[in-house]
């Protein structure tokens, strides 16, 4: 029998690794080829990574993530999408070093990549596993769920808040701050709250008088130090932080509530594509995800992830129905309604 022994296979194994996905690859050869590609991004040293996630967030992932390879390193920049966006369309262009992975809440770009070709296949083994309804044109996983939360001050509201009909208590006029439409996201969520509360619910909390802040964090710190009693639009991810760190603050989560899907990618104009391999593949670990989504912030594609919350309460945002004129239409609204010129 002529059969080659598979140490002397394994090359040709790599080289359909980089072809195929790893869902069509035999077991064994995918386990062989997997160990050779971990081996090299070794070798390579490092990750670049640009991402969305809060910094509390990211700190975690790249001290565990180092703690899980020795000797590997994860550079992480924490930039919005859209100048994260124009950044990596810069790096393509030149072909200058940058990042291998981008992880971000508009998953247009990253779709646009799979489209022209220039979205790398995941073929780490977890991947294989992933759950099929949190996988976004075959190669963006759902990584991660933060919910638009409501923030409360306990020194100055005695009753806990429990969700949205609770801001409507009249000791609470004049002390509730919500976010101005700074992004389609909040926009959709002004509408879901619209369809889940009644049409009339801002009506009847613009009667309240609240205050507009501009940004999440300015909200969260306006309660924190008693501007305001209660915040809503507030990420979880940003929220529950500051509440172990100390601050005076109460995060509600909604049932349901709103959020929205972190995603994830990796760019086939990567300078280290076997490093960017290994650290998706870390995110979509049972361990990965524990770290990012284990405190309590955020939340899990994967069932039964410790202190993860519960994905199945979050009515996740998709930004394909938000084009210019919807949200212009809907800013003239909102406008009317809170005063704004």
């Amino acid at each position: 029998m002529n059969a080659t022994p598979l140490r002397r296979r394994l090359p040709f194994a790599l080289i359909l690794l980089s072809c195929l996905s790893a869902f069509s690859l035999p077991t064994i050869v995918r386990a062989q080829a997997w160990g050779a590609m971990t081996a090299a991004a070794q070798k390579e040293g490092k990750v670049v990574v640009y991402g969305n996630m809060q910094a509390p967030v990211a700190a975690r992932i790249r001290a565990d993530f180092e703690k899980a390879y020795p000797g590997m390193s994860l550079e992480y920049t924490r930039l919005a999408s859209g100048p994260m966006i124009a950044k990596l369309n810069q790096e393509r262009s030149v072909g200058v070093d940058g990042a291998e992975v981008a992880i971000l809440t508009d998953r247009g770009w990253l779709e646009d990549r799979v489209k022209d070709g220039s979205l790398a296949a995941l073929v780490g083994p977890n991947a294989a596993t992933w759950p099929k309804a949190s996988m976004v044109s075959g190669s963006i996983p759902v990584l991660s769920l933060e919910t638009m939360a409501i923030v409360y001050n306990p020194n100055m509201v005695k009753t806990p808040i429990a969700g949205y009909a609770d801001l409507f208590r009249p000791e609470l006029k004049g002390k509730i701050t919500t976010e101005e439409l700074v992004a389609p996201v909040i926009v959709a969520w002004y509408e879901w709250v619209e369809k889940t509360m009644g049409a009339n619910y801002f009506t009847r909390l613009a009667e309240l008088q609240p205050g507009i802040y501009g940004s999440a964090t300015a909200g969260v710190q306006s309660v924190a130090a008693g501007e305001f009693a209660v915040a809503t639009v507030i990420n979880s991810g940003l929220a529950v932080p500051l509440q172990k760190q100390g601050l005076p603050l109460r995060v509600v989560n909604p049932t349901p509530a709103f959020g929205f899907a972190f995603v994830g990618g990796v760019v086939k104009w990567a300078k280290r594509p076997n490093a960017a391999q290994l650290f998706m593949d870390y995110l979509m670990s049972v361990r990965g995800q524990t770290v990012w989504n284990g405190q309590g912030d955020s939340a899990s594609p994967l069932p039964n992830i410790p202190g993860s919350l519960d994905a199945r309460s979050i009515a996740p945002f998709d930004p394909i129905p938000y084009t210019d004129d919807v949200v212009k239409a809907y800013t003239v609204k909102w406008n009317a309604l809170f005063g704004k010129k």
